[in-house]
């Protein structure tokens, strides 16, 4: 029977478990959550984290797993390759994983090859931070160099302050695993976000999938992704620019084969290459464009784990399709959803809290209250209600904030915040 090791055990992780369990495939777990969904699934579990790589490497030696899979986790997928590389088995090189993972060397490393990027400094500690950027004119975005998720990022310009530059530096320390932050000059794009994912073969870059990234600007942390729809609208020459600028920086950086998460600006002529994660996308993308073009990106993922063949058909969208992550913008009491009639289809939702359980505020992608996989009825609709989710969800929170001189105007007895 083979064995596949996966690491991390989420709520959108537990697709990729059942279905290798549906194929026969014994399944691995190794989560440091006891309460995470994955480990009512896998056939065996670990309560081990992903960060430990010993300890990792121990488990999968002694249970002579065939293959490993960090699915929806930048962090695990540099445990997976040095897990992969010690044992032999399909994998990407650690050196290529921890250039993508770390936003630092991906950005020197995007220059160094003559890629668009913006002008970036990094730093280890807040002082050294503070001296270089105090009086530099611009806007510029603060980040852990080593997590995602947009945790811990923040926007900031010379006038308002060294205190908050000093805020906003703390905070992606503490959000950073080996405290690094980067600092990069803001972009201002043209049109939407890119987001999706890709998945490549042999080093080509055999499918991806385009799609349109969706932000709350007016939330607590308005570079936390609330949703990703499918098609993208930019034009076809454009994202054929943005295909070819992928397959050069797959190739100069060594990405052999397996799926992988990208955010991507585009400005003009020059394409941004702001993220790529060497893993499948989080917040179930993969399921999303399973349904908008039929394509399989899970079972592709465990069969180049397992060693064996791949065959991807580049399919475009035929089912305009999105995720949405529904977030409180601000503590207190789950008091339920309501979603009104509209051209819209929900085909799965996940909410991963109780009524009457307490909720955080959304300030990155680990606080989400749940998720929606949407279908519509064609891409004008798709992006109107996407854009506007006011109009057909309301959220229900009790407050447990003080909050005052703020209106709030609601058809609930509580509170109702988006």
């Amino acid at each position: 029977m083979l064995k596949l090791l996966l690491l991390g055990g989420a709520m959108h992780q537990v697709p990729i478990i059942q279905k290798a369990k549906q194929q026969g495939i014994f399944t691995v777990l190794c989560d440091y959550l006891p309460d995470n969904p994955g480990r009512l699934v896998a056939d065996r579990y670990y309560c081990t984290s992903t960060l430990d790589r010993e300890a990792v490497l121990a488990i999968a030696r002694e249970e002579g797993i065939d293959g490993i899979v960090a699915y929806a986790s930048d962090p695990a997928a540099r445990t997976a390759a040095y897990v992969g590389e010690a044992l032999g088995l399909v994998t990407n090189s650690l050196e290529t994983v921890e250039t993508l993972t770390n936003k630092a060397k991906f950005r020197t490393f995007l220059q160094q090859h003559g890629f668009a990027v913006p002008k970036t400094f990094a730093f280890t500690d807040v002082e050294t931070a503070v001296e270089t950027l105090r009086n530099r004119a611009g806007e510029y975005i603060i980040k852990p160099a080593d997590a995602s998720g947009s945790k811990g990022v923040n926007k900031w310009s010379r006038g308002n302050g060294i205190a908050q530059l000093r805020r906003h530096l703390r905070v992606a320390f503490t959000m950073s695993f080996n405290q690094e932050v980067v600092v990069e000059e803001f972009i201002t794009r043209d049109g939407y976000q890119l987001a999706g994912d890709g998945f490549v073969v042999d080093g080509e870059l055999v499918f991806r999938c385009f799609g349109n990234g969706h932000f709350n600007v007016n939330g607590i942390n308005p570079f936390a992704p609330i949703s990703a729809s499918f098609p993208s609208v930019h034009p076809p020459h454009v994202l054929e620019r943005v295909h070819q600028t992928l397959q050069r920086m797959l190739t100069e950086v060594g990405f052999k084969q397996g799926a992988f998460n990208f955010d991507i600006f585009v400005k003009g002529e020059d394409v941004y290459l702001m993220d790529i994660g060497p893993r499948n996308g989080g917040n179930y993308i993969p399921q999303i464009i399973e349904q908008a073009t039929g394509v399989d990106l899970v079972q592709a993922t465990i069969d180049v784990a397992l060693g064996m063949p791949v065959t991807l058909e580049m399919k475009p969208v035929t089912v305009p399709s999105a995720y949405f992550i529904i977030g409180s913008q601000e503590k207190g009491q789950f008091m339920g959803v309501h979603f009104d009639e509209d051209a819209y289809t929900i085909r799965q939702a996940n909410i991963y809290y109780n009524v009457g359980d307490m909720v955080p505020r959304f300030e990155g992608a680990n606080q989400a209250l749940g998720s929606l996989i949407l279908e519509f009825e064609d891409v004008e609709t798709m992006l109107r209600l996407v854009e506007h989710p006011e109009r057909w969800l309301t959220l229900h929170i009790k407050s447990t904030e003080e909050t005052e001189g703020e209106s709030w105007t609601s058809s609930s007895p509580v509170r109702t915040v988006f």
